[in-house]
């Protein structure tokens, strides 16, 4: 939905010759697929405008694989392409607009092949572009990806995936059962709507330690240059340091008791300073405010909630789930603990967790150098269970308690609670809805 990422490969060996990535371009049409989704349902002047969004993005993506490898256009002859279903239909020019009414159907769920000649993909003209299958709703050809690079689907032991980004999916199972479900967790964790956010682009605090004595913050840019904003780990890393400081309560809300200058008043309502103007490069402090926090907690309560409804259904707890797989652009950046703390993920020991970067565009590789992955991705798509959580009687309470830091429900999060405990951290019990 945010980024396009490419690889090309040598077909005869498998091996990775160059990537690159850009900003998907239909971002223009809208942040999320919802928006996109609405702008391509107008009408086929509409439809073929975003298509054609898609189709110039890959084509840059091409041009530059070609450009840092000195491989011929014409010497590329087979792809492979995943994405979730809105993505998959707007590349293939298909309207979108039943994948976002009841009962939730993707137009095509197999997988498709088609000419490269027939989308304008600039490769071989007779060269075959294989899209892996959609599992349901807006999981699609990437979540199938994802399993496939993680395994899931042959382990014995319950293993949970989530691929984070503008809309995050959820994975939990084994070779017995496998459910999915999609989360619109937003464009925040990208740094949208966020007071000084911004991409992970040089210049983008991307680490964050609060002293919880003295609130003194520690921060590591991109490129280690003076900062000019924050981007989604860093956001992620400045909540969880607060709340573990004491700035802000179970909440979110700032803490007016503490006394410290970082602590303030805004135009915006209150906002802790991370840089001081002198120290950034854009000649004013860096703070995050009231509005970001609640940003943030939006995105994490879908993502928890989601998870939190999967476990229920297949009837696990945290204790049974051997490996928390953590997967997608940002969760590359993100810094498991902190994203714990804030409950963006049920309390999973870190020793299980594991982050595999781009698992979508692993499985998309193993799709590509392989018939047998491609078979497999097919009983991959017909076994998992798709789980729409708006459908779900418990969706709305879940979520209510999935906004809160890092859950309602604070006997789910006891190491957190110990850790806040050993910081001489009280903690206020909330309110809490019970399912």
């Amino acid at each position: 939905t945010t980024k396009i990422a490419g690889y090309l490969l040598d077909l005869n060996t498998g091996r990775v010759l160059a990537v690159d990535s850009l900003v998907n371009p239909q971002i223009l049409y809208g942040e999320d697929v919802i928006s996109r989704i609405a702008y391509a349902s107008r009408g086929s002047n509409e439809l073929s405008d975003i298509q054609r969004a898609v189709i110039d993005g890959v084509n840059k993506i091409l041009k530059s694989l070609i450009d840092k490898t000195g491989v011929k256009s014409s010497e590329i002859y087979e792809m492979t392409v995943v994405g979730n279903t809105a993505m998959h239909h707007l590349f293939l020019g298909i309207c979108p607009k039943y994948v976002a009414l009841s009962p939730y159907a993707p137009a095509i769920k197999r997988s498709i092949n088609v000419r490269a000649r027939e989308l304008g993909v600039e490769v071989n003209q007779n060269g075959n572009i294989h899209l892996l299958p959609l599992i349901g709703g807006f999981v699609g050809a990437d979540t199938v990806a994802v399993i496939l690079a993680t395994r899931i689907h042959e382990r014995d032991e319950i293993c949970m995936a989530l691929d984070i980004g503008t809309n995050t999916e959820v994975v939990l199972g084994n070779k017995r059962e496998i459910l999915a479900c999609s989360c619109a967790s937003g464009p925040a964790f990208e740094g949208a709507h966020i007071k000084y956010g911004m991409r992970a682009a040089s210049g983008a605090i991307e680490k964050v330690k609060i002293n919880p004595e003295n609130l003194d913050v520690e921060y590591k840019t991109v490129d280690g240059i003076k900062p000019r904003g924050l981007c989604g780990s860093a956001i992620v890393d400045a909540i969880a340091e607060m709340f573990r400081a004491g700035v802000i309560d179970i909440f979110g809300t700032f803490n007016k008791n503490i006394s410290s200058p970082r602590l303030r008043l805004g135009s915006d309502g209150y906002e802790f300073v991370l840089a001081w103007k002198h120290e950034t490069a854009i000649d004013r402090d860096i703070v995050i405010t009231q509005r970001d926090i609640r940003e943030i907690q939006l995105a994490k309560a879908a993502i928890h909630t989601g998870c939190m409804i999967l476990m229920r259904k297949m009837g696990v707890k945290e204790a049974d789930i051997s490996t928390l797989f953590i997967a997608g652009a940002f969760g590359s950046y993100l810094n498991p603990a902190s994203a714990r703390t804030i409950g963006m993920y049920p309390e999973i020991p870190l020793e299980r967790v594991k982050v595999v970067g781009n698992a979508a565009g692993t499985g998309a590789r193993m799709a590509l150098v392989s018939n047998s992955k491609r078979k497999e991705a097919e009983e991959i798509s017909k076994s998992v269970k798709y789980i729409e959580l708006g459908a779900e009687r418990d969706f709305q309470a879940e979520f209510f308690n999935s906004h809160l830091i890092p859950y309602a429900d604070l006997t789910r999060y006891p190491e957190t609670m110990k850790e806040l405990k050993s910081l001489n951290k009280s903690i206020k019990r909330p309110p809490i809805v019970f399912l």
